[in-house]
């Protein structure tokens, strides 16, 4: 599943070849994960200029102005290709296309679990980047939700968005600790430690995927991680990868990474 550093690039990379351009139509190839009619899309967007892709959470925004946004929540398998409109029928398990003059942004997904809205509504939760995802609401809810897994707590999108499963094995390596821990269990010098760590991880992983794979718009660049890394046996500090299902998630971690229970 592309995660936060995956769709800022995806973001970026969207707004380089598509930003300012009008849309010329749209077409719903999945009625079931468009929950918008395509009519009414139609009639609200066609003639818009797309001023703007951006990413909250796990989701693209596509910006047409006037509060008219289409997100795009790509789930585990699904792809953005831009192609010509002639290509656009060769391509399969199609959800939905943005129509340009000469091209088309086609979203596809063969599990069919990518999801199109409109309109989204307000989310309070913060994204791990954001302003407002600071060490005191982390703080807060180890206090609030002190028996849960730290792992199940980051990967928690109702808690802070944008984070999947390879980060917080990595998050959780770079701060020393383990998956197994309770996040109330873990005392405010290494939450510090966790909360520094979220920052630096995801904006070393941006770079990393900027430099192995500038133009990418699909798909996962997972071959810089240190530890949620299945080519790997051992990490650069020199310890055993040990890999196991915890919080119903397969798990990265090491023996150096310390347990508080």
């Amino acid at each position: 599943m592309p995660e936060l550093p995956d769709l800022e690039i995806f973001k970026s990379n969207l707004s380089k070849r598509l930003g300012s351009k009008r849309l010329t139509g749209l077409n719903v190839f999945n009625f079931v994960k468009v929950l918008v009619p395509e009519n009414f899309l139609t009639d609200e967007l066609r003639g818009r200029e797309l001023l703007s892709v951006n990413r909250v959470g796990k989701e693209l925004y596509f910006d047409f102005g006037d509060s008219r946004v289409v997100t795009a929540h790509l789930m585990l398998n699904g792809e953005m290709t831009i192609a010509q409109k002639t290509e656009v029928p060769q391509i399969k398990f199609k959800i939905f296309s943005f129509d340009f003059e000469h091209e088309s942004l086609v979203f596809s997904d063969e599990g069919a679990l990518c999801t199109i809205k409109y309109k989204p509504s307000p989310n309070s939760v913060p994204d791990a980047l954001d302003a407002s995802f600071t060490l005191e609401y982390l703080m807060r809810v180890a206090r609030r939700k002190s028996r849960m897994n730290v792992k199940m707590l980051l990967i928690d999108q109702k808690i802070v968005r944008g984070i999947g499963n390879a980060y917080v094995d990595e998050i959780l390596w770079a701060a020393r600790i383990s998956p197994h821990s309770l996040i109330g269990k873990i005392p405010d010098d290494a939450l510090g430690c966790l909360y520094n760590s979220i920052g630096a991880v995801l904006k070393n992983a941006i770079e990393s995927i900027r430099k192995i794979s500038p133009d990418i718009i699909s798909g996962e660049e997972r071959s810089f991680l240190k530890v949620h890394n299945k080519n790997l046996n051992k990490t650069e500090t020199g310890h055993k990868i040990i890999v196991e299902r915890i919080a119903s998630k397969i798990t990265y971690y090491t023996d150096e990474q310390e347990l508080y229970l």
